[in-house]
């Protein structure tokens, strides 16, 4: 699904979904601070949230948390801390799914929220199937650009491992 440049990954979708630039810079290999506190509680969380199911199946450009089978159906799993991004979350999900489907696999999908004590059971609708699509369009025109999108303060800045990165010309980062 990539454009030969800069390969798509799940995770591109799912930053493209919340912040642009993210993606950019995450598409050019310029990858946060891997210690930053968010990044360390979303690995523990994927690490100790569901013990009984296996874990972290990939396939290239994406990276299942779970992958397990229910009455015969093949289910693949996203683990998240919050449910604040769901549509981030749901694109991601979509992504594995078409990329599942494209190699001949079909699968039902589960966002998974443990601190919330959540599950969202998400089939490749063809809504969800467009929206992916349309994502993966823009996606490849915004890591064609030479230069990412000017950075813009919005909500999630506050926890962003790319915080420094964007404003550091900023006293109060």
């Amino acid at each position: 699904m990539g454009d030969g440049t800069v390969p798509l990954t799940a995770t591109l979708f799912w930053y493209y979904a919340i912040c642009p630039r993210e993606a950019w810079l995450m598409g050019h290999a310029l990858e946060p601070y891997p210690d930053h506190e968010l990044l360390a509680l979303g690995r523990l969380l994927q690490q100790t949230a569901y013990p009984e199911a296996r874990k972290e199946v990939a396939l290239p450009g994406i990276r299942m948390d779970l992958v397990m089978g229910r009455g015969g159906t093949l289910v693949v799993a996203e683990v998240k801390r919050r449910s604040s991004s769901k549509e981030a979350h749901l694109l991601q999900l979509g992504y594995y799914l078409l990329r599942l489907r494209e190699v001949g696999l079909e699968a039902e999908g589960e966002l998974r929220y443990p601190e919330e004590r959540q599950v969202e059971r998400v089939k490749l609708t063809p809504e969800l199937e467009a929206k992916v699509r349309e994502t993966e369009r823009r996606l490849k025109e915004l890591l064609q650009q030479e230069k990412p999108p000017p950075a813009r303060r919005i909500p999630v800045c506050s926890g962003c491992a790319y915080l420094e990165f964007c404003f550091a010309e900023e006293e109060d980062a």
